[in-house]
């Protein structure tokens, strides 16, 4: 979830005992109209620039999501390249459907990924999707699990939220929108012993009450570097914030370009 770039007061309330919903559950209704300005345009370029720069090849002929959401980024994906993502939220997949977006969709973990017809030139994951997971063991497996569905030599791209993203721009700020007869209040707590951020969404509608409780971890980036050598990926490039391939102390997200390594 991406509101790094928006206002929060500092503000703080205690919710009342509410029914807690799934991740995305709720939230999917209105996921679009919150992220309408979201620069997918932006993330689609470096994501395909990567590419270009990893394999010297252009376009991909197919390309992996993990973490497709409602499949925004589609629209700015070659249309040459034949496209599939994975999802853990049903109701996400359900609005892509609905809007007819091309490509091909599954419901499943991104721990475990299901039986696939084929390999994929390029793998990429955006807006913070690998920081969901709360255990490195997790963020070793999904690597594995992608260097698996890769072909020979392919690409995969990620970014990630930085400790400072979390401590700069969540911790203990609330923020409010309406979206429609949508009410939505947003709660952040961040532990910095643990790095882990919570994110309570309080949802209000003629149809929807409840809370969505999201958890997000940061990684050093030694971390993340030692896992993906683990994982037997060289990584071509690290860069800060989709803006430059550089590593940026200030960086709100980090951007990963890594080629599978050859047996």
């Amino acid at each position: 979830m991406d509101r790094n770039t928006r206002n929060q007061g500092n503000k703080s309330r205690i919710i009342s005992q509410i029914p807690k919903k799934r991740p995305y559950s709720a939230f999917a209704a209105v996921y679009d109209r919150v992220m309408r300005q979201a620069p997918y345009s932006d993330w689609a370029s470096m994501i395909l620039e990567g590419y270009q720069i990893g394999t010297g090849n252009f376009p991909p002929r197919s390309i992996f999501d993990m973490g497709c959401g409602t499949c925004k980024i589609w629209a700015f994906l070659p249309l040459e390249s034949e496209l599939w993502g994975i999802d853990d939220s049903h109701e996400m997949l359900q609005i892509a459907d609905s809007k007819l977006i091309r490509g091909n969709r599954i419901q499943g973990s991104l721990l475990s990924f299901p039986p696939l017809p084929q390999t994929f030139d390029l793998v990429f994951s955006v807006h913070d999707t690998l920081n969901y997971f709360l255990q490195e063991e997790e963020i070793a497996r999904i690597f594995a699990q992608t260097s698996a569905i890769l072909s020979e030599n392919g690409i995969f791209f990620f970014d990630v939220s930085t400790d400072r993203n979390f401590q700069k721009n969540f911790q203990g700020k609330t923020l409010k929108e309406t979206h429609g007869d949508t009410k939505l209040v947003w709660e952040n707590e961040y532990d910095p012993k643990s790095s882990i951020l919570k994110t309570s969404l309080q949802f209000t509608s003629p149809e929807i009450s409840g809370v969505e409780e999201h958890f997000h971890r940061a990684y050093p980036l030694e971390v993340w570097q030692s896992l993906l050598k683990e994982g037997g990926f060289e990584i071509l490039g690290i860069g800060s914030d989709y803006s430059s391939w550089k590593v940026s102390s200030r960086a709100n997200y980090w951007n990963f370009l890594c080629k599978k390594n050859s047996k």
